[in-house]
């Protein structure tokens, strides 16, 4: 009998960390360049919601090793979030890949919703102080 070891390369809290750190990069950069914002959803439906959605897609793993490695790793949680996301019946060529990309789309709309949260939380005491306190994140 021959034994196989086989390596997969677990990166998917990098991924879900890219994905956070470019969305709160992203909304520093739109908080400086409009100070005079006081409604979350103004952000929100400026870029807020097509740049999470930009996100996930960017980190979504394009290899087969990369995409079958995670699967194998993550399925039943990549599999939840396909079914949340209600986008198709799973018999796509590329479901495994669409899967990972509502995985990652998830965590990053659930990171957006934190911070809308640190937004509302300090925005009484102004635009600066909700940068300095998203930035700290």
């Amino acid at each position: 009998m021959i034994k196989r070891q086989i390596e997969i390369e677990d990166d998917l809290q990098d991924r879900v960390n890219d994905v956070k750190y470019e969305a709160k990069e992203n909304f520093i950069d739109y908080l400086k360049e409009n100070p005079d914002i006081t409604d979350f959803n103004t952000y929100y439906r400026a870029q807020g919601c097509d740049v999470m959605h930009e996100l996930a897609d960017s980190s979504t793993p394009i290899y087969y090793s990369n995409i079958d490695g995670l699967y194998y790793l993550y399925g039943d949680e990549f599999e939840e979030a396909y079914n949340n996301a209600g986008i198709g019946d799973g018999s796509e060529n590329n479901h495994k890949q669409s899967a990972i990309y509502c995985y990652l789309s998830e965590k990053g709309f659930e990171f957006l919703r934190n911070l809308e949260d640190f937004f509302n939380d300090y925005i009484e005491e102004g635009i600066e102080e909700v940068i300095k306190q998203i930035e700290e994140i």
